[in-house]
């Protein structure tokens, strides 16, 4: 189909190219023609009709000769692709570095765990059976976990309210609004601008610094065991 499209485009061209250089031609050897006559006055057109007669159909031999053998040409190659690149080839993922990829996703979700653990202790207080202790003693713990994890998260994701309104404040929420940012609940009917209390600020991160992540091969490591050895 291409190569078709291709010699038609040629055809056309070179036809009147040919009818072009024909003429050109006819022109000079008529000039050459009136001067070899050595006449005073120019002939007249009809002498001139068997030269441009002539010219034309050797112009027009030439062209059909010059399609021909494009003709013949495209004819013996195959047709191009119809795209111009060629399509990327994707490899093909391995076992092991489908295994190697889901161990590594694996350890992105429990690397913030991690960091809590080891700065805070937050795993160890959501394992402690705090039947086992008085309110007083619950509080006391409590306090200085909170105090290290709270420490930690505004150092590595410095987390802001997703709107600065005090919760309990009436807000207007405006048309366009970030329906991922903004959760709508109650009697929601009709059209943006809505009037609603604010029950919750919601939390994004202003920035994201997270400590480098752990190479250990085992992906479901939090915190490594201590042993002190005396």
């Amino acid at each position: 189909m291409k190569h078709d499209t291709v010699t038609s485009s040629f055809a056309l061209r070179s036809f009147f190219q040919s009818l072009f250089f024909s003429t050109l031609l006819f022109a000079v050897l008529a000039c050459f023609y009136w001067r070899a006559q050595d006449v005073g006055t120019p002939l007249k057109v009809v002498e001139y009709a068997p030269l441009f007669i002539f010219v034309i159909f050797f112009g027009i031999l030439q062209w059909l000769f010059q399609k021909n053998i494009l003709a013949n040409l495209m004819d013996r190659q195959p047709d191009a692709p119809l795209t111009d690149k060629p399509a990327a080839t994707i490899p093909r993922e391995s076992d092991a570095d489908r295994n190697k990829r889901h161990k590594h996703d694996q350890r992105l979700f429990v690397h913030l765990f991690s960091v809590l653990q080891r700065e805070g202790r937050l795993m160890d207080f959501f394992q402690e059976d705090l039947s086992l202790y008085e309110d007083g003693q619950i509080g006391a713990a409590v306090r200085s976990i909170h105090a290290n994890c709270k420490k930690t998260v505004a150092r590595y994701l410095s987390p802001e309210p997703v709107m600065q309104h005090a919760e309990g404040e009436t807000v207007e929420i405006k048309a366009g609004f970030d329906q991922h940012a903004v959760k709508l609940v109650g009697n929601v009917v009709g059209q943006p601008p809505f009037s609603g209390i604010l029950r919750h600020r919601g939390w994004q991160l202003r920035s994201i610094s997270l400590p480098k992540l752990s190479e250990a091969e085992n992906p479901n490591l939090i915190a490594p065991a201590e042993v002190e050895i005396p």
